[in-house]
Formats: structure tokens, C-alpha cells, sequence
């Protein structure tokens, strides 16, 4: 699903370019892999372009709950695709183009809703199991996402069992209603986001950087680091799995980044700025009116 979406941005910005025949790519790699999740109980890892089509036919082209529109997408999609990029030398009608792209942006929100995803949970579930002895509590913040700073702001402490009992959604209706009783302008455009700092009584730290673009060159940076990647809109979230001990260690380990060669023109470096002025990174991990995406997981490291 995360590399639908991210084919699908992708597509968009070419057609806004006037890159039209490159746009064409993209839009069916949306399709296949939004496809490939929805399809993933029935196909074999790494299916071929033409068994996925089929089994799209034989498993979604007749059922009365599945819009058939999507399925002769993925079809047109793959046809056009093979056309223009191996028989024929004329552009693709943008017209065309873009009313594809709003097709297939109702078929990802419509996969959005169906095909399993890994929730924030799952996520802080799997760092604790990387850091049984290390990570003895998580924090939250409650917090505006579009201001970084001069706004009403709620911490929360949360021990690692509380996640059965008390989810991110729970926290974040209950904190939002209170923001409203306390008359707190525009409540509901609060968010949940998850902290770097792991321990209530030990300045025990996650890397966590705010990534506007992920390429293979940002990728190479972080993967030594180990860690998972959310996509985030348009953006990207990177946790580090492994705790940081001490603040000092973990402030040299955040600059080094911003210096880095190939990262820095892809980090949030104003991000990092108010994270070492606050002492504790937080990245969004629910979302609300003003960040209507929810971050998901993209990859792991």
C-alpha cells in the first residue's frame, strides 16, 4: 500500500510537469501495487504483471461489493503502460491522464479501507521487543501540527502494557476533549505524536527525523541505523530501533545527521532545530482535520 501511494504522488507531480509519457509509468505501478496488497492471501510474493491482472479478474471482477471501474483500471493501465513504452513514439492525452489519476486515487482510499495495515501499535510493540531492558516507559505529546511551537502542548507518560488498554485513538479523543473544555482554539487539529525520549527517569532516546523525500541514496544512510520508516502524506517518519543513552549522545547522533552530505537536503532540519531546543523529538502518529493521513508503515530497516 505505502508504494501505491508513493507511485501515486509521483504520478501526480509529473502530470502537473507536463511529464506525461513518465506519468504513465507510474499510474500503473500505483495500480500493481495497490492490487498486489489487496490480492496478497491470494497470489505468491513477487507476482508477474500479467498473474496479477488475472487474479484481480478472478477474484474482484464479479463481486457485486468491489466497483468493477477498478478492475478495467488495472487493465487500461497495464495496456497503456506496454503502449507507450514500447509501441508507440506519441504522447498520452492529459485529459486522459488525469481523470485516471482520480480514479485511482478513489481505488487507493477505497484499498485504504479494506487491505490490513500496521498500526502505531504494532509499531511501539515491535521497538519494545527490540528493547525489552531500554525501553521501560513511552511518551506521547498532544500537540498542533501546524505550528512547531507557542501553542497549548500535553505530555503523557504511558508504561508499554497500557497499549492493550489505552490505544493512540483513546488518547487522542479523550485529550481533545479536554483541550476543548479548556477552550483551547481548534481542538480538534490536535494530534497524537510519539516522543524520542523512552524513559520517564533515564534520558533514554529513539532517533526520530522528520523526511521529506526517501531515495536510494537517503536509504543507504539509514539503513546502517536500523529503524522503520511511516509514510507521512507527502512526507516521511524514520524511528531508530536502537535506544540512545543519555541526551548528550543523543544530540551529537541528531546534528551528524543535518550534516551529513546525502541527508541534509532531505531532513527536516527545523524539525531537529526545536527537537534539541525541546530535548525530545515527536513525530505525528494519528491524524485530524489539518493532517487528514494518518502515518503508516512504509518499510523497515
Amino acid at each position: 500500500m505505502a508504494l501505491g501511494t508513493a507511485e501515486r504522488d509521483a504520478a501526480e507531480k509529473l502530470i502537473a510537469a507536463e511529464l506525461y509519457r513518465e506519468a504513465v509509468v507510474h499510474l500503473y505501478f500505483t495500480c500493481f501495487y495497490i492490487s498486489q496488497a489487496l490480492l496478497c492471501a491470494f497470489i505468491k510474493a513477487n507476482p508477474s504483471h500479467k498473474h496479477l491482472e488475472s487474479q484481480l479478474h478472478r477474484t474482484y471482477g464479479r463481486k457485486h461489493d468491489f466497483p468493477r471501474r477498478y478492475v478495467k483500471l488495472h487493465t487500461a493501465l497495464h495496456n497503456q503502460r506496454n503502449e507507450f513504452n514500447y509501441g508507440t513514439t506519441h504522447a498520452p492525452d492529459p485529459d486522459d491522464l488525469r481523470q485516471q489519476l482520480r480514479t485511482l486515487t478513489s481505488y487507493v482510499k477505497f484499498c485504504q479501507r479494506i487491505v490490513p495495515v500496521v498500526k502505531a501499535a504494532d509499531l511501539l510493540k515491535s521497538l519494545l521487543a527490540d528493547n525489552p531492558k531500554f525501553i521501560k516507559d513511552f511518551s506521547f505529546d498532544i500537540y498542533c501540527p501546524k505550528t512547531y511551537s507557542h501553542h497549548t502542548r500535553l505530555s503523557f507518560w504511558q508504561p508499554p502494557f497500557y497499549l492493550e488498554i489505552f490505544g493512540l485513538k483513546e488518547l487522542a479523543r479523550e485529550a481533545i476533549r479536554m483541550l476543548g473544555r479548556l477552550k483551547v482554539n481548534r481542538a480538534e487539529d490536535y494530534v497524537v505524536g510519539l516522543n524520542s525520549r523512552v524513559n520517564q527517569y533515564d534520558d533514554d532516546h529513539l532517533i526520530m527525523i522528520d523526511i521529506d523525500a526517501v531515495n536510494p541514496a537517503v536509504e543507504s544512510i539509514l539503513k546502517p541505523l536500523g529503524g522503520v520508516l511511516v509514510k507521512s502524506g507527502r512526507g516521511y517518519h524514520f524511528i531508530g530501533r536502537k535506544v540512545v543513552s543519555g541526551v548528550r549522545e543523543w544530540r551529537r547522533r541528531m546534528r551528524a545527521l543535518t550534516r551529513h552530505k546525502k541527508l541534509r537536503a532531505h531532513v527536516d532540519k527545523a524539525h531537529i532545530e526545536i527537537s534539541l531546543k525541546r530535548g525530545y523529538s515527536t513525530l505525528r502518529m494519528t491524524a485530524s482535520p489539518v493532517k487528514p493521513v494518518a502515518p503508516y508503515f512504509y518499510k523497515e530497516f
